[in-house]
Order: C-alpha cells, then structure tokens, then sequence
C-alpha cells in the first residue's frame, strides 16, 4: 500500500467524468439500502409482515449484494471490467422497477435480490475501472469520490422518502421507480461517452509499460502466496466487516429504529435522516480532497471515538429520547467518511495488481456484506428484544474496527511510499500466465 504524501497529480475533466459514472454504481447501491429501509415500516402493514419477514427482506438485499460481490468482481477480471461495468446496471433498472410494481410480498422479495446481486456486481466493478484509468497518485481522490457519491444517493434518496411519506406504499413505489430511470441513464452514460474509451486506450498503454497485463487476471490463490498481499487482503476484509455490521444497520434500520421505537412518525423519521445525512455529504467531500495526502490518516482516531460515543448515546437511552437520537445520528454522520468504506476502497485500490483489484475488493466486500446480511435477519428481533443491547454490541464492533484500521495505518507507515510494491505487482503478474 502506497504511503499518501502532502500532493497528487492534477486530473482533467475527462478523469471526473468518470469517477461520477463510477460513482452511480454507489449511489444506486446506497440509494436501494436506504429506499429498503425507508420502506420496511410501510410494507410491514400494508402486507401484513411480521418481524422475522421483515428481518428477510432487510437482510435479503445485503445477503444478495453480497453474492453480486463475490461473483461480479471476479468476472469482471476475467471477461473485461468495461464490459461488465456496462451491463450490470441494466439489471439494477429491471429490478428497480420489479420493486416498484411488486404486487405481493414473492415479487417484492424477488426484486431486492436482484438488485443486491446488480448492486453488489457493479460496486467493484466501478471502483476497479476507477482506479484501473486514473494517474498514479491520483487514485485515491477518485475512489473516495464514488464515497461521496454513496453518501449524496443517501441524501437523494431520503429527501425523496421525505417528500413521499405521506403517501405510504405508493411513495415508496415512487422512488425505485426513480433509481429505475437513473439506472438506464448511467447505463447510456458509461456505454455511449467517447472520453472513457481514450482513457481505457491510456491506462493499457500505461499498465503494459509497467510489466502488468490488465486482461490477465489474477485469482485470489496467487496473491495468498504473498504474504504482504495475504497479510492486506485479511486486514481489509476485517476492517470493513466490523464497520458494514455498524453502517448497514444504520442506513437499512435507522427509519424502522425512530418509527417503531423512538414513535416517531415516518416523515419525521425522514425528515431527521435528510438532516443529518448532508453532515455526511460534507464530510465525503472533505476526505476526497485529503484522500492522496497523510491527513487521511490523522483523522482516523478521533472519527473511531465519535463512532464508537454516538453508539453507546442510543445504548444508554434506549433510543427513546428524541434529542439524543438527534445527537447520536449528528455523531454519527461527522465521523464515518473518515473511518470506514471510503478509507477501505482507497486502501483496496493501492494495494493490489490492477487485474486483481475487482477481484479482491469483490471478496472482501462479499466476506463483510455477508455477515451484515445475517446480522440484519435478526436486527428487527434484537430491537424487539432490547434497543440497549443492540447499540452496546454496535458500539464494540466500532471499537474492533477501529483497532484494526489503526494496525492497517501503522502498517502503512512503516512500509515506506509503496515504491517496492509496484515491481511485486508486476512479479505476481507474470507467475499467474
């Protein structure tokens, strides 16, 4: 992994351009997180759902992202990133709309598996053509811009559910519609822009003068045989495993969490998530700017003790104290863009051979939405159960991830500017042929 440094080469129009078609697939991705967590309150009455139903649907679309990880990833690396960063979000828009027509709980079940498996296909998919097309020293500021990009689809989509909660379901049905429209538009964006394919000619011209073949991928198996990249691959996943378990039950639970146990009501709820969200905007442009310098790293240990504190607020109250969920949920938006997936898809980005960087932000990826999907069939439980052991157990999972991203960072430090880590890349290239 590249140690950052006080400055980064300057990116042109063409470079920005796509980082925002990359960047959809994060904001599609966090735009149907937030449009199922909008939704579970309301689909629970009008279909009649009961809580371990509800528990499905919130963990189907993270289980399915998941899988959509693990599988899209890897194909992208063997039949072409390109190709597949086109066609996976074709899938998003048929099951958006699938979503947004579902007559009974079967199709609605049906239609967030989809979009998990399109979802979950196109989020390493994007980041690796990203990083793969961007200068070097410039990656990470492109990365953490799909970031900011996650966070606006979660600013975008909750004004949405705040315009639309007064008219329940069809509300609801009204917004996957939307993410249906912006799909096929990314779509004809990223297919049909001429500048994309100049920057994809400069990349292989660039990569080939380097040693490494970005058409030849790399499995998971030969990197394991080196011990630096082993050594990366599990701490990342570890990383961010602990940091999806705290993130995915706030942006899936957070609505349901203020509706069933702080009483609000759903516009309310909406109101509060729209709020306190643009926080998180702000803070995902901030780290963009700091993402190829040390800063990134200073930011780090402060952001895990707000994380952690805005857990155990809602532990200690129990979540029914309306100016401490407010607190809680300020806290919790000032501190994430500093310490968790953005951090993680940068780190990702500057550790690996280019043809394996799908691949293994696919797997890590898949190791920590999978554990949130079984995490989220039994958060509706947990909150029946006790709201207060819910967040205690958050509030640890912020603390582990935090030790092991502070590992990752003194690791970083002591390994120099990453300079020897280029002709590593090159060897393991050539043993994979």
């Amino acid at each position: 992994m590249a140690q950052p440094t006080t400055t980064s080469p300057p990116l042109d129009r063409r470079h920005w351009m796509l980082a925002v078609a990359a960047g959809m697939a994060s904001f599609l991705d966090s735009g149907a997180i937030i449009s199922v967590g909008l939704g579970l309150a309301l689909w629970k009455e009008s279909f009649g759902l009961s809580v371990w139903t509800v528990g499905v649907l919130g963990s189907s679309l993270t289980l399915f992202i998941a899988v959509g990880a693990l599988t899209g990833g890897r194909l992208a690396d063997l039949v072409g990133r390109g190709r597949v960063f086109s066609l996976t979000i074709l899938l998003y828009a048929a099951a958006a709309l699938t979503v947004a027509c579902a007559p009974n709980t079967a199709v609605l079940v049906t239609g967030v598996i989809v979009i998990g498996v399109a979802a979950g296909a196109d989020l390493p998919t994007s980041i690796a053509v990203l990083s793969e097309r961007a200068p070097e020293g410039a990656q990470g500021r492109l990365v953490a811009f799909t970031h900011v990009m996650w966070t606006a689809g979660v600013v975008a989509t909750t004004l949405m559910g705040f315009a639309v909660s007064g008219l329940d379901v069809l509300g609801i049905r009204l917004i996957f519609a939307v993410l249906a429209a912006l799909a096929v538009l990314t779509f004809v964006f990223r297919s049909f822009y001429p500048a994309f394919r100049e920057l994809e000619a400069e990349a292989g011209d660039r990569h080939t003068a380097d040693g490494v073949d970005p058409s030849q991928a790399l499995p998971l198996r030969t990197l394991f045989r080196r011990p630096e990249f082993a050594r990366t691959i599990v701490t990342t996943a570890l990383f961010y495993l602990f940091f999806t378990l705290v993130a995915n039950t706030f942006g899936s639970f957070k609505t349901y969490f203020l509706v069933t146990v702080g009483g609000t009501s759903q516009t309310t709820a909406t109101a509060l998530s729209f709020c306190t969200t643009l926080i998180g905007l702000a803070g995902t442009v901030v780290f963009t700017r700091i993402a190829d310098t040390k800063w990134r790293s200073r930011f780090f240990a402060a952001g895990v003790a707000v994380f952690t504190v805005c857990q155990l607020l809602i532990a200690v109250t129990g979540g029914q104290v309306l100016p401490a969920m407010i607190a809680a949920l300020v806290l919790y938006n000032l501190a994430f863009p500093f310490i968790g997936e953005a951090l993680y898809k940068v780190w990702t980005q500057e550790s690996f051979p280019v043809n394996a960087r799908a691949t293994v932000q696919g797997a890590t990826m898949a190791v920590a939405r999978f554990a949130a999907a079984g995490f989220a069939l039994v958060t509706p439980a947990l909150i029946d159960w006790s709201p207060s052991g819910l967040f205690s157990l958050l509030a640890l999972f912020a603390l582990v991830s935090g030790a092991i991203g502070m590992f990752i960072i003194r690791r970083t430090r002591s390994s120099g500017d990453g300079s020897a880590a280029r002709p590593l890349s090159a060897t393991v290239t050539g043993e994979a042929r």
